[in-house]
């Protein structure tokens, strides 16, 4: 049962992270070198923010020129913010589903007591975990 599946058991643990006075292009160039859809905005180790490929869509569509200066735009101006919805590592995979469905969001942080970023969940490892624990033997096509 996935209530008694954790958070740790599908958390990806490597944060890729960016200052959010860094250029967008650079979170892009992140997001593209590591086929990722989200980067951690951190600053001073503390989490400020996440950078996802739909901020930037939306960032774009906000421009009345529907164009983004990927080098004077900083990750600031385009992230979602702090505060987000967050998980904790030794929480239900399916509380974690829940923030998925009802907040309507892709990725959560996953952070530890204090705070600090531990890694991430997508909604991909939700998935993953789903299709792993309820498929039949796997066709070789798959």
């Amino acid at each position: 049962r996935s209530s008694q599946v954790t958070v740790s058991n599908w958390m990806t643990n490597k944060v890729v992270s960016i200052g959010p006075d860094e250029p967008l292009f650079a979170g892009l160039e992140q997001m593209a070198e590591q086929q990722i859809r989200h980067v951690m905005v951190l600053e001073d180790g503390h989490l400020r923010g996440i950078l996802s490929n739909r901020d930037v869509v939306r960032a774009t569509l906000a421009n009345p020129e529907r164009r983004l200066d990927l080098h004077g735009t900083t990750v600031a101006q385009v992230m979602t913010p702090t505060p987000l919805h967050t998980v904790m590592a030794g929480e239900s995979l399916a509380k974690a589903a829940e923030a998925f469905l009802y907040h309507k969001v892709n990725a959560l942080p996953v952070i530890d007591g204090a705070g600090g970023v531990q890694g991430i969940l997508t909604s991909e490892d939700v998935l993953r975990a789903v299709f792993l624990a309820e498929a039949p033997i796997r066709r070789p096509d798959l």
